[in-house]
């Protein structure tokens, strides 16, 4: 809760970013990109045609070979941006200019998808049944948005596309989060110690 965001406004142009696209993000380590989500997440750039999809740079290579998929699935390998690693200050307060989250299945969300929810900017997760596919979910409950949880790839996909073709109600999910992550659990430090001093 004490996490510090950036007072720095980022442009969506000045990181090479459309201004005027749906910014679809995922700042998961590349190695969580499974074939079977990259899939998804291209049938989707397709279908929603003004997107783009804005992911953190591990590598050259790696940014290299997903340009490469992409253009294999008949996807403009333009359509991926890559994000370049800044101080966490900084990078949480360019979450902002971001639409989405989108979540990486059966390796969810962790540390990124607290920094995700603390900047303000709501994650689509797919809850599976290993402890790393249940995280991205857990964090969001303890949030208070369970409207983002997904359990099969044909919800997860579709609410994906659901939100990005209504703005208006991704703005009041937007709106449910800012005020949740003040009075939730899960950024509560100070109630979260008081019950696990209470259980120890």
């Amino acid at each position: 809760s004490k996490q510090k965001i950036s007072n720095k406004i980022f442009k969506r142009e000045a990181l090479g970013l459309p201004k005027n696209s749906i910014v679809f993000c995922c700042f998961n380590q590349n190695y969580k990109i499974t074939p079977n989500i990259f899939d998804i997440w291209m049938r989707i750039l397709q279908k929603i045609e003004d997107s783009v999809l804005w992911l953190i740079e591990d590598s050259n290579e790696g940014a290299n070979n997903l340009k490469k998929e992409a253009k294999k699935r008949g996807v403009n390998p333009d359509k991926i941006v890559f994000a370049k690693k800044i101080i966490i200050e900084e990078h949480l307060a360019r979450h902002k200019v971001a639409d989405l989250f989108i979540d990486t299945f059966p390796y969810t969300a962790h540390t990124t998808c607290s920094d995700s929810l603390w900047s303000g900017l709501p994650v689509v997760t797919r809850m599976g049944q290993s402890f790393a596919s249940r995280v991205g979910g857990s964090l969001l409950n303890a949030v208070g948005l369970n409207e983002l949880i997904t359990t099969t790839e044909k919800d997860y996909e579709n609410l994906i596309i659901k939100l990005a073709e209504d703005p208006k109600k991704l703005k009041i999910i937007k709106n449910k989060l800012i005020k949740n992550k003040l009075t939730n659990p899960l950024f509560n430090t100070g109630l979260y110690t008081k019950k696990i001093e209470a259980s120890y």
